[in-house]
């Protein structure tokens, strides 16, 4: 996440790509992601509680696949 806005941070936290919801099987066999602590608590946490991913690129460009902006249908 860091790394999708321009910034080079060590990662701290092993996150769930996909929520488990106490599914042993995801929740040890993954997938998995490498996250800082901060982005972890922070942009991930939001996501899956709005199902948007906030914030942009250096360039503009918001971070969320789904966001019109990214969709090639235009939204």
């Amino acid at each position: 996440m860091c790394k999708a806005r321009g910034v080079v941070t060590p990662a701290t936290t092993v996150d769930h790509v996909e929520q488990h919801h106490g599914n042993a099987e995801k929740f040890f066999a993954g997938p998995f992601q490498s996250l800082c602590d901060i982005c972890h608590a922070g942009p991930k946490q939001s996501q899956e509680r709005t199902g948007a991913l906030r914030g942009c690129a250096p360039d503009g460009t918001p971070l969320d696949p789904q966001h019109p902006w990214n969709r090639e249908d235009g939204g």
